[in-house]
């Protein structure tokens, strides 16, 4: 800064023509000039003493705006900059590609010898180029910002730190710097000392750091929470805390000390991409809530194009070349949160009002981070002063904002509970009622069929062909119902919270062998071979022995029914199963097997595969929806394989020792 002193001899003009008028006239003048010379001294100087320290520069500084990025520090000199004085504490010039020239003079002279620093209260300018001029010279220059490596910082910190020194006994320090930032320009410029400044950093690196490990919980929370439930509104809150956490270790530095510090660019690169993240993250947390609207489908699906489309933005942000990102880049991305924020509000609103509690939570929640995002954006459009009163408040909102979406998930949960509980209720409700309606038919169908069988063993002689035709039919209907509604009870067993194993130890060769000769009359009776083969001897299982004998009659009845040549083989191996020895049993035929179509419903409830050029073979449709429910109380699973016109292998996979669950 100058002293300007056409404004100074303009008032002295101004007093020596009212002089002679009258004397009021010449104080009044006199004060003019005297203002006006010491608002120019003020403008040119500003001279401090240590105990005003630490001091913040910003009313003091003078800037400049250079759109054409060409200006040197030579031109400076030279005067090619008009300055502006700066109004506010903290000077906020928003989004600009510009580059910010700024100037100060500095003198005190009790400050000789003590350790000075600039400090500036930002992780999130590029780069701020300083020059210090002492006697008309360059005395040193200094680089610091996100793109600058702390190996060529004087004073590597998570924001930039400046050391310098005053001129000597009388002098005075000219200080000029260069800021050029993608995201904003705000100029927290502050005059301290190596003691001071590390005193004062103390309590904000305790609370971002404090809010950087509580943003860390709420993540390992989520993740554990979407591991074990699979939830769509799990998958985009843990996304978003990811987000989140990520853009808070760029807005705080506490990435660049920790992770990044000699990484050039990744800050800003980073914090970019953690944005189009939290912006997918919005889109995932509104396409997961159960509102009713008619423009429901359509909300879905601009969200759904949104989540997809941020992951070539992000891929964008990553790959540009460092010199290319810009402004004009930022404010899309800041002003489709702001929108994606309000929409999905918006949706959560109705879902509350539809009776959701965990959308009520969610919308205190959007609430409260559309309140923090405008904190952001108050500043970064430069619509309010940047302060860190401001600062903190949008911290504090943050943390607000996080409970309420945990709480949100809390309450998410309850209601699932609270659901899976009522399913339950009317799953045993309803396996009650089958149970207790199936066995009252039992009864009749249990008569019916044994009094036809004895009618037609005593009658046959005297009634004629039609008649047994009739009986026939009567008994084989029969005989179909009673294997229904045995198999009906049986699902009701399954699903009700009194089945219970029956576990005792099984020596598998043995029980194979005794299947072998319980199920060869009936492979016989069609021309069949039913063989073994164990690959290992006295191998003890610990199971349900009548329950997996169930099992392997129901599956060697389906090969017998659907094999009309050749054999079936049943056999055994020891196998690796969940990471422990376990066992596998396969069934294997040769008969008409599967077509793909059919495979895809195979262990459904009445599943049948209808096949027009064969008879429609016998059965109910629930052998195997047993079968792989029974094995699942087991602990095992099962597979299978099959082929057109080939025939069909069923694996059955145990542990050797079965938990009663």
């Amino acid at each position: 800064m100058q002293v300007n002193l056409s404004n100074y001899l303009t008032a002295l003009l101004v007093l020596r023509i009212h002089a002679r008028r009258n004397l009021n006239s010449a104080v009044f003048a006199l004060f003019i000039s005297l203002l006006l010379y010491g608002s120019a001294v003020s403008a040119a100087e500003l001279h401090i003493s240590e105990k005003q320290l630490p001091i913040n520069l910003g009313q003091y500084l003078d800037y400049y705006e250079d759109s054409t990025l060409q200006l040197s520090i030579d031109d400076i000199l030279a005067g090619a900059a008009h300055w502006q004085r700066s109004s506010q504490s903290i000077p906020t010039l928003g989004m600009s590609n510009s580059a910010h020239w700024f100037s100060i003079n500095l003198s005190g002279e009790p400050l000789l010898g003590e350790d000075l620093v600039l400090s500036l209260n930002t992780p999130d300018l590029d780069k701020i180029e300083f020059y210090f001029i002492q006697n008309n010279a360059i005395v040193s220059q200094a680089l610091a910002g996100d793109s600058i490596p702390f190996s060529q910082q004087k004073f590597p910190y998570r924001i930039p730190v400046i050391p310098f020194e005053l001129a000597d006994k009388g002098g005075q320090t000219r200080i000029f710097f260069r800021v050029t930032s993608s995201s904003g320009v705000e100029i927290p410029l502050r005059l301290s000392t190596i003691s001071l400044l590390t005193a004062e950093q103390q309590s904000p690196l305790v609370f971002s750091g404090a809010l950087i490990v509580l943003f860390l919980a709420f993540f390992c929370i989520s993740l554990i929470l979407y591991i074990y439930t699979r939830e769509a509104q799990f998958q985009g809150i843990t996304l978003f805390f990811a987000g989140a956490l990520a853009f808070l270790m760029c807005q705080t530095g506490l990435g660049r000390i920790l992770f990044w510090g000699e990484s050039v660019e990744t800050n800003n690169r980073l914090s970019l991409i953690a944005g189009a993240g939290i912006i997918a993250s919005l889109c995932m947390i509104g396409r997961s809530l159960r509102f009713h609207h008619q423009y429901q489908d359509m909300a879905n699906r601009v969200l759904r194009f949104l989540t997809y489309s941020m992951l070539p933005v992000a891929l964008f942000f990553l790959l540009i070349p460092f010199q290319q990102l810009t402004a004009h880049m930022v404010v899309p991305l800041l002003l489709l949160a702001l929108l994606v924020l309000i929409g999905v509000l918006f949706m959560a609103t109705i879902t509350a009002i539809q009776g959701s509690k965990a959308a009520m939570y969610l919308v205190s929640s959007w609430v409260l981070i559309i309140l923090s995002y405008t904190t952001l954006l108050a500043y970064k459009f430069r619509l309010v002063e940047r302060g860190a009163s401001l600062q903190n408040a949008g911290e504090v909102i943050a943390i607000l904002a996080g409970i309420f979406l945990l709480l949100s998930v809390v309450e998410f949960i309850r209601s699932q509970r609270d659901e899976l509980n009522d399913v339950r209720h009317q799953t045993k409700a309803k396996g009650d009622f089958l149970k207790n309606v199936s066995r009252e038919f039992l009864a009749p169908v249990h008569s019916i069929l044994s009094n036809s069988k004895r009618l037609l063993a005593a009658q046959a002689a005297n009634l004629d062909a039609t008649a047994i035709q009739h009986i026939g039919s009567v008994i084989r209907q029969s005989d179909h119902l009673n294997n229904l509604i045995n198999n009906v009870l049986e699902m009701a067993e399954l699903e009700s919270d009194s089945f219970e194993l029956e576990l005792e130890l099984i020596e598998m060769s043995h029980f194979l062998n005794e299947i072998q000769t319980l199920m060869s009359p009936s492979a016989s009776n069609k021309g069949l071979q039913l063989n073994t083969q164990f690959s290992a001897s006295n191998l003890l299982v610990l199971s349900d022995k009548s329950r997996l004998q169930h099992i392997l009659v129901i599956l060697i009845t389906n090969a017998i029914t659907y094999t009309e040549k050749g054999s079936i083989l049943l056999s055994y191996k020891a196998v690796y199963f969940q990471r422990r020895l376990g066992i596998e049993i396969s069934i294997q035929d040769t008969g008409r097997g599967m077509s793909q179509a059919f495979q895809q419903q195979l262990f459904q409830e009445f599943a049948r595969e209808e096949d027009q050029s064969e008879k429609q073979a016998p059965g109910t449709g629930l052998g195997l929806s047993i079968v792989k429910r029974m094995i699942e109380k087991l602990g095992g699973e099962i597979t299978f394989e099959s082929q057109k016109n080939t025939g069909s292998e069923f694996f059955i996979r145990l542990p050797l020792r079965t938990v009663n669950r």
